[in-house]
Protein backbone atom coordinates (compact mmCIF):
# COMPACT_ATOMS: atom_id res chain seq x y z
CA UNK A 1 0.00 0.00 0.00
CA UNK A 2 1.27 3.86 -1.29
CA UNK A 3 -1.07 4.81 1.56
CA UNK A 4 1.26 5.25 4.81
CA UNK A 5 -1.51 6.84 7.34
CA UNK A 6 -4.92 7.16 7.79
CA UNK A 7 -5.24 9.56 10.23
CA UNK A 8 -9.20 10.25 10.12
CA UNK A 9 -10.91 7.55 12.23
CA UNK A 10 -14.00 6.95 14.33
CA UNK A 11 -14.47 4.95 16.95
CA UNK A 12 -17.57 4.21 19.31
CA UNK A 13 -16.58 7.22 21.89
CA UNK A 14 -18.77 9.18 19.01
CA UNK A 15 -19.70 7.74 15.85
CA UNK A 16 -17.82 4.78 15.08
CA UNK A 17 -19.16 0.91 15.51
CA UNK A 18 -15.84 -0.34 16.50
CA UNK A 19 -13.03 0.15 19.67
CA UNK A 20 -9.78 1.78 19.26
CA UNK A 21 -7.94 -1.11 19.33
CA UNK A 22 -9.82 -2.82 16.72
CA UNK A 23 -8.76 0.69 14.30
CA UNK A 24 -4.87 -0.26 15.13
CA UNK A 25 -5.77 -3.92 14.72
CA UNK A 26 -7.36 -3.02 11.05
CA UNK A 27 -4.68 -0.17 10.20
CA UNK A 28 -1.78 -3.11 10.96
CA UNK A 29 -3.91 -5.52 8.80
CA UNK A 30 -3.95 -3.36 5.72
CA UNK A 31 -0.45 -2.42 6.06
CA UNK A 32 -0.67 1.22 7.52
CA UNK A 33 2.53 2.57 9.27
CA UNK A 34 0.36 5.32 11.21
CA UNK A 35 -3.21 5.73 12.23
CA UNK A 36 -4.83 8.33 14.11
CA UNK A 37 -8.11 7.95 16.45
CA UNK A 38 -9.93 11.51 15.72
CA UNK A 39 -13.50 11.52 17.30
CA UNK A 40 -16.17 13.99 16.43
CA UNK A 41 -15.52 17.18 18.27
CA UNK A 42 -17.42 18.06 21.59
CA UNK A 43 -20.09 20.41 20.49
CA UNK A 44 -21.54 18.05 17.87
CA UNK A 45 -25.13 17.42 19.10
CA UNK A 46 -25.61 14.20 18.17
CA UNK A 47 -22.11 12.21 18.42
CA UNK A 48 -19.81 14.49 19.79
CA UNK A 49 -17.28 12.84 22.14
CA UNK A 50 -17.69 13.43 25.90
CA UNK A 51 -14.64 15.27 27.80
CA UNK A 52 -15.55 12.96 31.04
CA UNK A 53 -14.42 10.40 28.13
CA UNK A 54 -10.87 11.56 27.23
CA UNK A 55 -8.81 10.00 30.49
CA UNK A 56 -10.03 6.72 29.34
CA UNK A 57 -9.64 7.29 25.36
CA UNK A 58 -5.94 8.22 26.45
CA UNK A 59 -5.25 5.67 28.85
CA UNK A 60 -6.12 3.26 25.84
CA UNK A 61 -4.20 5.24 23.77
CA UNK A 62 -1.29 4.45 25.77
CA UNK A 63 -1.55 1.23 26.46
CA UNK A 64 -1.96 -0.19 22.49
CA UNK A 65 1.13 1.98 22.20
CA UNK A 66 2.84 -0.64 23.89
CA UNK A 67 0.99 -3.44 22.83
CA UNK A 68 1.71 -2.85 19.37
CA UNK A 69 4.68 -0.83 18.64
CA UNK A 70 4.71 -1.77 14.53
CA UNK A 71 2.26 1.30 14.32
CA UNK A 72 2.54 5.07 15.50
CA UNK A 73 -0.65 5.69 17.53
CA UNK A 74 -1.96 9.61 17.40
CA UNK A 75 -4.69 11.04 19.38
CA UNK A 76 -6.69 13.65 18.07
CA UNK A 77 -9.53 15.41 17.53
CA UNK A 78 -12.09 16.02 14.20
CA UNK A 79 -13.40 19.46 15.86
CA UNK A 80 -16.37 21.18 14.80
CA UNK A 81 -15.81 24.58 12.89
CA UNK A 82 -18.85 26.12 15.05
CA UNK A 83 -19.63 29.95 13.60
CA UNK A 84 -18.40 32.75 11.54
CA UNK A 85 -15.80 34.12 14.14
CA UNK A 86 -13.76 30.76 13.12
CA UNK A 87 -14.31 29.21 16.32
CA UNK A 88 -13.27 25.21 16.71
CA UNK A 89 -14.74 23.46 20.05
CA UNK A 90 -11.33 22.73 21.69
CA UNK A 91 -10.50 24.36 24.58
CA UNK A 92 -6.55 26.11 25.53
CA UNK A 93 -6.00 22.53 27.76
CA UNK A 94 -6.38 20.32 24.95
CA UNK A 95 -3.53 21.08 23.60
CA UNK A 96 -1.62 18.97 26.03
CA UNK A 97 -3.37 15.62 24.64
CA UNK A 98 -3.86 16.55 21.18
CA UNK A 99 -1.68 15.33 18.74
CA UNK A 100 -3.50 16.19 15.26
CA UNK A 101 -6.47 18.34 14.76
CA UNK A 102 -9.02 18.11 12.01
CA UNK A 103 -11.63 20.82 11.47
CA UNK A 104 -14.15 20.70 9.83
CA UNK A 105 -18.48 21.30 9.46
CA UNK A 106 -20.97 19.53 10.77
CA UNK A 107 -24.67 20.26 10.52
CA UNK A 108 -25.31 19.50 13.92
CA UNK A 109 -23.09 21.73 15.99
CA UNK A 110 -24.51 23.67 19.22
CA UNK A 111 -24.54 27.50 18.11
CA UNK A 112 -21.91 29.63 20.20
CA UNK A 113 -24.75 32.46 20.36
CA UNK A 114 -28.68 33.96 19.25
CA UNK A 115 -26.52 36.05 16.44
CA UNK A 116 -24.08 32.88 15.60
CA UNK A 117 -27.50 30.77 15.34
CA UNK A 118 -28.90 33.12 12.24
CA UNK A 119 -25.73 33.83 10.98
CA UNK A 120 -23.69 30.86 10.58
CA UNK A 121 -25.65 27.52 11.50
CA UNK A 122 -29.53 27.85 10.57
CA UNK A 123 -28.34 29.45 6.82
CA UNK A 124 -25.73 26.46 6.54
CA UNK A 125 -28.74 23.38 7.60
CA UNK A 126 -30.93 25.26 4.86
CA UNK A 127 -28.28 25.49 2.35
CA UNK A 128 -29.08 22.14 0.64
CA UNK A 129 -32.66 23.41 0.26
CA UNK A 130 -32.91 27.07 0.16
CA UNK A 131 -31.30 29.81 -2.59
CA UNK A 132 -27.39 30.11 -0.87
CA UNK A 133 -26.39 33.32 -0.87
CA UNK A 134 -22.29 34.72 -2.41
CA UNK A 135 -22.84 36.22 0.84
CA UNK A 136 -23.01 33.42 3.01
CA UNK A 137 -20.13 31.22 0.56
CA UNK A 138 -17.69 35.07 1.55
CA UNK A 139 -19.16 34.03 5.67
CA UNK A 140 -17.98 30.45 5.24
CA UNK A 141 -14.75 30.63 3.73
CA UNK A 142 -13.85 33.49 6.14
CA UNK A 143 -14.83 31.48 9.00
CA UNK A 144 -12.04 28.79 7.90
CA UNK A 145 -9.73 31.02 7.11
CA UNK A 146 -10.04 32.26 10.81
CA UNK A 147 -9.98 28.94 11.80
CA UNK A 148 -7.13 28.47 10.56
CA UNK A 149 -4.98 31.52 11.73
CA UNK A 150 -6.37 31.07 15.44
CA UNK A 151 -5.92 27.13 16.11
CA UNK A 152 -3.00 24.78 14.86
CA UNK A 153 -5.44 22.53 12.32
CA UNK A 154 -3.34 20.05 10.69
CA UNK A 155 -5.89 18.74 8.96
CA UNK A 156 -9.34 20.26 6.97
CA UNK A 157 -11.68 17.28 6.62
CA UNK A 158 -14.15 16.92 3.84
CA UNK A 159 -14.07 20.24 2.22
CA UNK A 160 -17.40 21.68 0.83
CA UNK A 161 -19.13 18.97 2.35
CA UNK A 162 -22.48 20.55 3.71
CA UNK A 163 -20.99 23.96 3.39
CA UNK A 164 -20.46 26.24 0.66
CA UNK A 165 -16.97 27.86 0.63
CA UNK A 166 -14.36 28.79 -1.99
CA UNK A 167 -12.50 26.69 -1.54
CA UNK A 168 -9.09 27.66 -3.01
CA UNK A 169 -8.87 30.69 -1.17
CA UNK A 170 -9.24 28.54 1.77
CA UNK A 171 -6.53 26.40 -0.02
CA UNK A 172 -4.49 29.33 0.23
CA UNK A 173 -4.27 29.83 3.34
CA UNK A 174 -4.17 26.06 4.68
CA UNK A 175 -0.81 26.18 2.34
CA UNK A 176 0.44 29.78 4.26
CA UNK A 177 0.12 27.86 7.69
CA UNK A 178 0.72 24.29 6.52
CA UNK A 179 -2.18 22.33 6.56
CA UNK A 180 -3.63 19.53 4.71
CA UNK A 181 -6.73 19.43 2.50
CA UNK A 182 -8.69 16.22 2.52
CA UNK A 183 -9.67 13.82 -0.25
CA UNK A 184 -11.97 11.81 2.48
CA UNK A 185 -12.82 8.11 1.97
CA UNK A 186 -16.37 8.28 1.96
CA UNK A 187 -17.05 11.29 -0.53
CA UNK A 188 -15.00 13.89 -2.06
CA UNK A 189 -17.87 16.95 -2.17
CA UNK A 190 -15.55 19.32 -4.40
CA UNK A 191 -16.03 19.59 -7.76
CA UNK A 192 -13.17 18.60 -10.82
CA UNK A 193 -12.92 22.79 -11.08
CA UNK A 194 -12.28 22.97 -7.08
CA UNK A 195 -9.67 20.19 -6.92
CA UNK A 196 -7.48 21.27 -10.53
CA UNK A 197 -8.13 24.51 -8.55
CA UNK A 198 -6.35 23.36 -5.55
CA UNK A 199 -3.45 21.94 -7.30
CA UNK A 200 -2.62 25.31 -9.04
CA UNK A 201 -1.86 26.71 -5.30
CA UNK A 202 0.67 25.05 -2.99
CA UNK A 203 -1.43 23.18 -1.07
CA UNK A 204 -0.83 19.96 0.12
CA UNK A 205 -3.61 17.21 0.19
CA UNK A 206 -4.17 14.12 2.13
CA UNK A 207 -6.06 10.94 1.85
CA UNK A 208 -8.03 9.75 4.71
CA UNK A 209 -10.72 6.96 5.35
CA UNK A 210 -13.23 8.84 7.35
CA UNK A 211 -13.53 5.28 8.55
CA UNK A 212 -16.83 4.85 11.06
CA UNK A 213 -15.78 0.81 11.22
CA UNK A 214 -12.64 -0.87 11.48
CA UNK A 215 -13.54 -2.62 8.30
CA UNK A 216 -13.07 1.23 6.31
CA UNK A 217 -10.01 1.81 7.44
CA UNK A 218 -7.55 2.17 5.03
CA UNK A 219 -10.10 2.02 2.90
CA UNK A 220 -8.86 4.88 -0.20
CA UNK A 221 -10.92 3.70 -3.02
CA UNK A 222 -13.19 7.19 -3.18
CA UNK A 223 -10.17 9.43 -2.97
CA UNK A 224 -7.77 7.22 -5.44
CA UNK A 225 -10.80 7.46 -8.19
CA UNK A 226 -9.96 11.21 -8.11
CA UNK A 227 -6.69 10.65 -7.76
CA UNK A 228 -6.43 8.60 -11.01
CA UNK A 229 -8.71 10.76 -13.16
CA UNK A 230 -7.36 13.68 -12.45
CA UNK A 231 -4.26 12.91 -12.49
CA UNK A 232 -3.62 14.32 -9.33
CA UNK A 233 0.04 14.40 -8.97
CA UNK A 234 1.57 11.81 -5.88
CA UNK A 235 3.92 14.25 -4.73
CA UNK A 236 0.95 16.42 -3.85
CA UNK A 237 -0.03 13.93 -1.62
CA UNK A 238 1.46 13.80 1.71
CA UNK A 239 1.18 10.41 2.99
CA UNK A 240 2.03 8.76 -0.11
CA UNK A 241 4.65 6.87 0.09
CA UNK A 242 6.10 8.96 3.36
CA UNK A 243 5.22 9.91 6.56
CA UNK A 244 3.70 13.45 6.51
CA UNK A 245 4.60 16.26 8.94
CA UNK A 246 1.80 17.73 10.68
CA UNK A 247 1.56 20.99 11.69
CA UNK A 248 0.44 20.69 15.70
CA UNK A 249 3.37 18.44 16.15
CA UNK A 250 5.83 20.81 14.06
CA UNK A 251 4.86 23.92 15.61
CA UNK A 252 5.40 22.26 19.15
CA UNK A 253 9.01 20.72 18.05
CA UNK A 254 10.10 24.36 17.24
CA UNK A 255 8.59 26.08 20.61
CA UNK A 256 5.53 27.54 18.57
CA UNK A 257 3.10 25.56 20.40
Amino acid sequence: MMILGDYHTHTVYSHGQGSIEDNVRAAIKVGLKEVAITDHGFYHGSYGVRRMDLPEIRSEVKRLRQKYPEIRIYLGLEANLIDCLGSVDIEDEDDEWLEILICGYHKNVTATSSKEFFNYNLPNLLGGVTKFTRKQMVKNTDAYIKALQRYKIDIISHPNYGIKTDVIEIAKAAAHYGTFLELNGKKVSMTDQEIEGILKTDAMLIIDSDGHSAQRVGCFDVPFSYVNRLNIPTDRIVNYGKIPSFRRYHEKLNGRG
